[in-house]
């Protein structure tokens, strides 16, 4: 046997490391511990702010999650990524209005950001705006013709609404 323990990371960037990839192993005990030790060094690590929205996001505690997904906006308002993470977590909570704002966002600061039109089109969906989904869902595929989930989605209104 080994005689030594393994080494705890001392320095923020290896706890970051660590959270990181404790988050995608899904381990997310582990990653909140480790990103929350970064977030309380280096409050405005941006990585770390949003790893740790992601954790909680995992856990379902979305009021938490969003609040560390805002505080990236308060640091960078044009992180694309940071606004779809709010309006994940915002369709989470059942505020559909204001996910369909953060999509908006998205949109507005880059409209080709990965899935952004994809996941208006669900929000529009369950704010029961059916001809508005169909559009969003049309630019998603323009976006990209092999989104799998987008393609289904489409089928299914288009069979619904036509």
């Amino acid at each position: 046997m080994w005689p030594f323990a393994k080494r705890q990371p001392r320095t923020t960037a290896a706890k970051l490391r660590a959270g990181t990839k404790a988050l995608a192993r899904r381990d997310i005990a582990a990653a909140v511990a480790w990103l929350s030790d970064v977030v309380a060094e280096k409050p405005e690590d941006i990585t770390a702010l949003l790893n740790l929205g992601a954790a909680y996001h995992y856990l379902e505690q979305h009021t938490r999650a969003l609040e560390y997904f805002q505080r990236v906006t308060a640091l960078q308002p044009a992180h694309a990524k940071a606004w779809l993470n709010i309006a994940a977590a915002r369709s989470a909570l059942g505020h559909l209005q204001m996910a369909e704002e953060a999509l908006q966002k998205v949109i507005a600061i880059d409209p080709h950001f990965p899935d952004v039109h994809y996941n208006l089109a669900v929000v529009k969906i369950r704010l029961a705006r059916p001809f508005e989904a169909l559009a969003e869902l049309e630019l998603q595929m323009a976006d990209k013709p092999n989104h799998a989930d987008a393609r289904e989605l489409l089928e299914k209104l288009r069979a619904q609404v036509i």
